[in-house]
């Protein structure tokens, strides 16, 4: 407010104070008080009314984005490896090999045509197998399939018979058979025909 404005309010409240005791004064004697005009409100003076002061604006609260502090990283347990024992080798225990694991518990043998004239035994053909191997308990059967008689005989044309075993004589188409109870190699031929010779194994 300026001191000009102050100042008009001043000689306004004065005189209005005066004029207030001036009609006191004559409600005392009893006369009635002469009524003065009541000058026009002067134009109020402007004033300057301080405009209100800004609010402080509220501090903004910036929430506080935690930091993330990189976990240390922890070493994973080794697991402990497990040691494989070294394999030794071990020594091959050698296979005994078995001769003839099979057993062999029959066996034909053919006494062909033509056995009976000299000259099979260059091939040693005079008997088909000329020499077998069977198992013991096995029986071995003799098949006259010449036209002319043979005989089985246990030996050799050299030494004779050994008296193991005998066909006699085996006529055309007929058979013989024999069975070997123990180990051994049987030689055999015909004494009718002595260049005749076969062999039976037996295992």
């Amino acid at each position: 407010m300026t001191a000009a404005d102050k100042f008009g309010i001043a000689i306004s409240i004065g005189f209005t104070v005066a004029l207030i005791a001036f009609a006191m004064s004559f409600s005392a004697t009893g006369k009635s008080a002469p009524v003065a005009p009541i000058p026009a409100p002067s134009a109020p003076m402007p004033v300057d009314i301080p405009a209100p002061a800004e609010e402080a604006p509220e501090e903004m609260i910036v929430e506080e984005t935690p930091v993330e502090v990189p976990e240390e990283e922890i070493p994973e347990e080794e697991a402990p490896v497990e040691e494989t024992p070294e394999e030794v080798p071990t020594e091959e225990e050698p296979v005994m090999e078995e001769e003839h694991s099979e057993m062999v518990m029959s066996a034909d043998v053919s006494i062909p045509e033509g056995s009976s004239t000299p000259g099979c035994e260059a091939d040693n053909a005079c008997y088909i197998e000329p020499e077998i191997t069977v198992s013991v308990g096995a029986t071995v059967t003799w098949t006259n399939d010449d036209t002319a008689a043979h005989t089985v005989t246990s030996g050799t044309p050299t030494d004779g018979p050994d008296g193991v075993f005998d066909s006699s004589i085996v006529m055309s188409g007929a058979t013989f058979e024999h069975t070997f109870e123990e180990e051994g190699d049987y030689d055999y031929f015909c004494i009718v025909h002595p260049w005749m010779t076969g062999k039976v194994i037996v295992e």
